[in-house]
């Protein structure tokens, strides 16, 4: 791979405007001449990301992440500096080849990527053999087109070692051919751990194929599917199905639809609706649900009519609402999935339920409601402190009214009694929750000089000179070579642009935190000639001070008479040069 120019990455860089690729991640508003949006970095409840058209540079306030276009793709997509140039380059139709797309860092997971890519094809391949008919003709009877099997690279997996045979065929070793889950060993030797299955490959989030589910379709087992088992590449806690699929559509509608499996995004899909993932029939883990809120806030939840489904969806509910997110519900009559309720239904009503859900309160008082007996009181009173304990989540106070209004309505409680209930559930709540102090990190007067004179290095060529000339020293070493950067990157191109410096330093990912440290300092944008000069007097103080201590020790450990009278000449004239300088 020939190396990549600044020049190149620079160019790249200013081919496009950071709020249009952010926005294509996570929807952002115009609040005067910034754009704010919900930070897809930390467990963001309100918009604390901003995006800058004219520094072209996207800082959180409140967890710290910033940089510019490339450093969002890298930190969001988890991809190294090289492959977010590549996307953009992509993006603008710009030819750039950076060689293999596997990070050094994860060289070692490759074979295991290079053997589950291989095994999708050669599953693929089985489907268009006279012995994959059958599981062909199965797949046309429910409507699984042509069309359907290449977007969602269906295969057939056969009796045997075939899987083994070929991965061996390619030189991967037994051990990490059993490592990967694709095959396994006994007495009698190597084996396909799946068989006579329609395959539907599992990618991570960056479209790689990382594990597999097997569907049986001729036989009878009392396991209808098969996943993979975990391997150093699959964690099925941390991956949603169709995850690198939906991202156009989601940016398009700005909604997310969360379904159970994998054949209901199929089945959703063939009828056009795009905007779809799936949990993989698990509850929703931590890391999932904070996946599905970096896809969008709207979230749609639509799983199953059936008690389990109803058991699904709270799970779901309950661990979106701890990252801020509360999700609108569509539930299915007569208990069905979708491809059974279009089946019966139509895509119209389906559609009629989407794009008229119902609250996540209303669904839970529906739920909560099926197994009651309103003539027990009881069931009644247990019922009402269910719904409140959901009421106390709810910040609109107009749902919080019209819900309370409901339930008198429909238990005959009087309204003031359940509201009552409400603000004892609330108060309680608010005497378990302890207050942390923090204290603000102390900054010391050498570090505030050493930061203000590196901020408006990173705006200002004026700075960079005065700087330059002084030859002063920077005592954290890290900032140092930030300055030292600066200054080169300054002497290459005769300007400064932070944007375009982060791309400078590249994949330098420690000076590229202090850039984005730097960024957002409380400081006036415009420099004050004097405050630069005081900085540089603060810093050489710190120079002297440490010269000044190395004498003292020279002073201490000094035999002779006639030097000692000399060191301590030296510290007297030092010391008055930092009294003056005060």
């Amino acid at each position: 791979m020939a190396r990549i120019s600044n020049e190149q990455i620079m160019e790249i860089r200013n081919s496009v405007n950071i709020v249009d690729v952010v926005s294509e991640y996570v929807p952002l508003v115009q609040k005067g001449k910034n754009y704010f949006g919900i930070c897809p970095f930390h467990d963001d409840h309100n918009p604390s990301m901003s995006v800058t058209s004219d520094k072209q540079m996207f800082k959180c306030f409140v967890c710290g992440v910033g940089g510019n276009v490339f450093t969002f793709l890298m930190e969001y997509e988890h991809i190294s500096f090289l492959e977010a140039v590549k996307k953009i380059a992509d993006k603008v139709n710009i030819a750039l080849d950076i060689g293999p797309t596997y990070r050094k860092s994860n060289s070692h997971l490759s074979k295991y990527y290079e053997m589950y890519d291989l095994s999708m094809k050669f599953y693929q391949n089985n489907l268009n053999t006279a012995s994959g008919k059958e599981a062909l003709d199965y797949l046309k009877k429910r409507d699984i087109d042509e069309e359907i099997i290449k977007e969602f690279n269906i295969g057939i997996s056969f009796m045997g070692d075939k899987i083994y045979r070929m991965l061996k065929a390619n030189k991967y070793n037994d051990e990490d051919i059993v490592e990967s889950g694709l095959c396994n060993v006994n007495d009698k030797g190597y084996y396909d751990n799946f068989f006579n299955r329609i395959m539907f490959p599992l990618h991570d989030i960056n479209g790689k194929v990382v594990a597999f589910s097997g569907r049986i379709y001729n036989t009878t087992d009392s396991s209808k599917y098969v996943n993979s088992k975990e391997s150093p590449i699959f964690k099925k806690s941390q991956m949603l199905y169709n995850y690198h699929r939906v991202r156009d559509s989601v940016r398009k509608t700005g909604q997310v639809i969360i379904v159970e499996g994998f054949m209901d995004v199929i089945a959703l899909y063939k009828v056009g609706i795009n905007n779809v993932l799936a949990t993989m029939g698990t509850a929703v883990t931590a890391d999932q649900a904070r996946l599905i809120k970096k896809m969008s806030s709207d979230v749609i939840l639509m799983f199953d009519g059936d008690k389990a489904g109803n058991k699904a969806t709270i799970s779901c509910s309950e661990e979106l609402q701890k990252i801020g997110v509360t999700p609108k519900i569509v539930r299915l009559e007569d208990k069905l999935d979708p491809d059974d309720y279009i089946e019966k239904y139509g895509l119209d009503k389906l559609k009629e339920h989407i794009e008229n859900p119902i609250s996540l309160i209303d669904y839970k008082m529906i739920v909560y409601k099926e197994d009651k007996n309103f003539k027990n009181s009881n069931d009644v009173s247990n019922y009402i402190n269910e719904v409140i304990k959901e009421l106390k989540l709810v910040k609109d106070n107009i749902v919080r009214d019209l819900t309370l209004q409901k339930l008198s309505d429909e238990t005959g409680v009087s309204l003031t009694t359940i509201a009552s209930l409400l603000t004892k559930e609330e108060n309680t709540e608010k005497k378990t929750i302890k207050v942390v102090k923090t204290t603000p990190k102390k900054v010391d007067r050498y570090q505030k000089a050493y930061q203000g004179l590196l901020f408006y290095m990173l705006r200002y060529k004026e700075v960079i000179r005065i700087v330059d000339e002084s030859n002063v020293f920077i005592p954290s070493k890290q900032h140092r070579y930030v300055a030292c950067e600066i200054v080169s990157f300054y002497e290459k191109y005769g300007q400064i642009n932070m944007a375009d410096f982060i791309a400078y330093l590249g994949d330098k990912k420690e000076l590229v935190d202090i850039v984005n440290q730097l960024f957002d300092l409380p400081l006036p944008e415009e420099y004050i000639r004097e405050e630069i000069d005081d900085y540089i007097k603060v810093l050489n103080e710190y120079t002297i001070n440490l010269e000044i201590k190395r004498l003292e020790e020279v002073l201490k450990n000094s035999n002779s008479d006639i030097d000692k009278a000399s060191i301590a000449n030296k510290i007297m004239e030092l010391k008055k040069g930092v009294d003056n300088n005060g």
